[in-house]
């Protein structure tokens, strides 16, 4: 990322309302020399060469999400970054699984999570299932964001595979008023304001947006709104910014459908309602301050609440018998009278809600130290952080029936059995360290860690009472030291040579503790039962490459290898009679090793008139342990031998991503993206027995024309060529809900036809 060093300086914060008065000139920007760096911590504070960075780091500006108009974060990252594929398991453009480097990035909580996100410093990973609502982070609030590879122990629990750094903008780096709306295919309109201003000492920067659309599938409109306020205060040496995040969001993503109902319309869902609404609420405050010529100190504190609350109408397992409802073990659910069920006797329904309120709060404080060791340049940064969260977690399952859409209608009827009142407290306190030091004018060593303390409080109960999530009364505590080390070489001024090692881990998740008990199964992924221990999950990950950075035309070239050690797994529950099986339960267990190995290659440019891209990378993900799972296959249940080699699911082999940018006049742009991404296996075909889902191709155009300084026009179109793709699947249960005879039980999250979008935006 290229970004301004700014020696005392760090953005503080304000709310314009708490400041009237104040003469702010949207002009007086500070004019500072810049200077490439990366942030080494979440934290940022003291940046470092990015010539001194012993790995991979791809970077983007607000510019850059500008210009490629697309729809958020999530949509952006995977236009452009490589190594980063979707799936499109909820069916929702706001809801995806985002990959990377086969580590993902999920808002479903029982998701193996292995990317960690930041904004400004704090780590937004939902404390419950560490999951990622892509949603909740403001797109017009963002000034610059990069993509850190490996398993970077810096970064936090959870870094696996990468980390996600996010920096806002506020009145210093981004001045002016604007106003942007635009409207479209799928019934999609959003309107975007954004002003921002400085006097010098005192900043502001406000923006809101709002976006509703009616989705392409049916029954999926959705709604989110944002709201970001950044107040900033800045003297010779010091800094503090106040932000505020307020996000809504209303999802309706319905899932995947079966393969065979998708052939007959694209735009149907299997069952119907599934949806989520995400209520956000986050204060941070940071600051910096510089001790003297060669010492800065860096800080911030948080308070975050997030509430989530979801209902999905599904089809069970459950059948009518005489006069009652019965689960399938022919044991009584309901009395079927009172109920006065009357829709179709063969198809019982399930209204799922939970709600999960979650709140969390925390510090983090670091020092950058500049002296000289043995007369060469060194940088130090040592610091520290705490973090708490408490997650009240409530979820239940109604009897209902079936709406001749496959939509769900309640009956009142809650079972009993799966009643879910849970309580989680999580403290996390973590000491790290990285130091960079300049053995030889060309020569560079970097090494560091962190120390990551985890301490998981589970209480309440499950299955209506009757069951304690904490049994025993111990609380999970999980404790590990990662380290990281790595070397750059400079072959050429503009030729960087590196290599590098280092450690993560992340903490199973309170979803995936009270779901481990194998003589208790559980409803992935919300059920909860009482919790024997789980290991936590480690990630090894060691890289190697070269990269250009000459600016003109930037280029990397490197190769990756990451093993999980003790990965964590959903193992679907058979009972002693196969021939009765319950293959909507099951439990997460350890496994082994798995890895990812991939090669990586990068092309980018910027110029006046004309930037591009090209990337490409080939990731190999395997499981590396031998184990046994079941599934169903013709109504009977067959057990699969999972081998050392055999591919992970929902990981396609191949991505290549190209894009361009050119500025036909200085007032006519167009540019175009287009990706490619190989096939992949579906979820359940862990022992790669069965086809795979294809892959596939897109092409996408953006264009944009300044009628004058303050007024231009903008326009997109996505999927050119209208191809018919899909890019997530599983195995499921066609024959679940009414009208459908279906048999095939492959499921695919089908992705969006052609679609296009025209807007303006005035710009004072």
């Amino acid at each position: 990322m290229a970004i301004p060093f700014r020696r005392g300086v760090l953005p503080a914060l304000l709310a314009t309302a708490l400041a009237p008065g104040l003469s702010f000139a949207a002009e007086a920007d500070l004019q500072l020399e810049n200077i490439e760096v990366i942030s080494p911590t979440p934290l940022h504070g003291v940046g470092l060469d990015a010539k001194k960075i012993p790995g991979n780091v791809q970077s983007a500006t607000a510019d850059e999400l500008e210009r490629s108009q697309a729809l958020d974060v999530s949509d952006f990252i995977n236009q452009t970054m490589g190594s980063v594929s979707i799936n499109a398991a909820q069916n929702n453009p706001f809801q995806p699984d985002l990959k990377f480097r086969g580590f993902t990035a999920s808002p479903l909580v029982g998701n193996a999570q292995g990317i960690s996100v930041y904004q400004d410093g704090v780590r937004i990973n939902e404390p419950f299932g560490d999951a990622v609502n892509f949603e909740l982070l403001p797109k017009s609030a963002i000034a610059s964001m990069n993509m850190m590879s490996g398993s970077n122990p810096l970064f936090g629990l959870n870094t696996l595979g990468g980390a996600l750094s996010i920096q806002t903008k506020n009145g210093f780096t981004h001045s002016g008023h604007s106003l942007e709306a635009y409207t479209g295919s799928f019934g999609r309109d959003s309107g975007t304001i954004e002003t921002g201003g400085n006097n010098g000492t005192l900043g502001y920067f406000v923006t809101g947006s709002i976006t509703k659309e009616d989705g392409w599938r049916d029954f999926s409109p959705s709604r989110v709104e944002q709201f970001f306020s950044n107040l900033s205060y800045r003297n010779e040496g010091t800094s503090l910014d106040f932000g505020i995040t307020l996000v809504d969001s209303d999802l309706n993503g319905n899932g995947a459908s079966p393969i065979e109902l998708v052939d007959i319309d694209r735009k149907a869902v299997f069952t119907h309602p599934d949806n989520t609404q995400n209520e956000l609420r986050m204060f941070t405050l940071n600051g910096s301050h510089w001790i003297n010529d060669n010492v800065m100190l860096s800080a911030n504190t948080y308070y975050r609440q997030s509430d989530r609350y979801s209902f999905n109408g599904d089809g069970s397992e459950l059948e009518i018998d005489g006069a009652n409802i019965v689960d399938d073990d022919g044991e009584i659910i309901s009395p079927f009278a009172p109920l006065g069920f009357s829709g179709d006797e063969d198809f019982i329904a399930l209204n799922n809600t939970s709600q999960t309120k979650q709140d969390s709060y925390g510090f983090g404080v670091q020092s950058a130290f500049l002296n000289e060791v043995f007369s060469r340049e060194n940088q130090l940064i040592i610091g520290a952080s705490y973090d708490r969260s408490e997650v009240k977690h409530n979820s239940q399952s109604e009897i209902a029936q079936f709406t001749d859409s496959r939509g769900t209608s309640g009956t009142g009827f809650i079972i009993d059995e799966t009643v879910v009142d849970g309580d989680i407290d999580t403290d996390t306190f973590s000491v790290f360290f990285t130091n960079t030091h300049s053995l030889t004018d060309r020569l560079d060593l970097t090494f560091g860690g962190r120390y990551n303390w985890i301490q998981i409080d589970i209480s309440g109960t499950s299955e209506g009472g009757e069951q304690n999530l904490n049994e025993a009364g111990n609380k999970h505590v999980f404790k590990r030291f990662n380290p990281t080390v790595g070397l750059t070489y400079a072959l050429q001024e503009n030729l960087i040579a590196y290599g590098n090692y280092s450690e993560s881990n992340r903490a199973p998740t309170p979803s995936e503790l009270t779901c481990s008990e194998r003589n208790s199964p559980c409803a992935y992924p919300n059920a909860f039962l009482a919790d024997p221990p789980l290991d936590d999950v480690v990630a090894r990950t060691i890289e190697a490459g070269l990269k250009g950075l000459n600016g003109s035309v930037n280029w990397n070239a490197g190769v990756f290898y990451t093993q999980l050690k003790d990965d964590l797994f959903f193992f679907p529950d058979v009972e002693d009679d196969v021939s009765d099986p319950r293959l909507t339960l099951g439990n997460f267990d350890n496994i082994d090793k798995t890895a990812r190995a991939g090669l990586e290659l990068g092309l980018y440019s910027q110029q006046e008139r004309l930037s591009w891209f090209a990337n490409y990378a080939y990731i190999r993900a395997t499981f590396e342990d031998s184990f046994l799972y079941a599934r169903e296959v013709d109504d009977d249940v067959t057990t699969f031998e999972v081998n050392k080699g055999d591919r992970l699911p929902g990981i396609p082999e191949h991505n290549i991503k190209v894009g361009i940018d050119y500025a036909f006049t200085p007032k006519l742009s167009l540019g175009a993206t287009a990706s490619y991404h190989s096939s992949q296996y579906y979820r359940g075909d862990e022992a790669n027995q069965d086809k795979k889902i294809s892959g596939y191709g897109l092409v996408n155009l953006h264009g944009r024309y300044k009628l004058n300084q303050h007024i231009q026009f903008f326009a997109k179109v996505d999927n050119l060529f209208d191809s018919e793709y899909e890019n997530f699947g599983l195995y499921g249960e066609p024959d679940e809900a009414p009208g459908l005879d279906l048999e095939n039980p492959r499921f695919v999250g089908a992705g969006a036809p052609r679609a296009g979008w025209i807007g303006f935006k005035v710009t004072l």
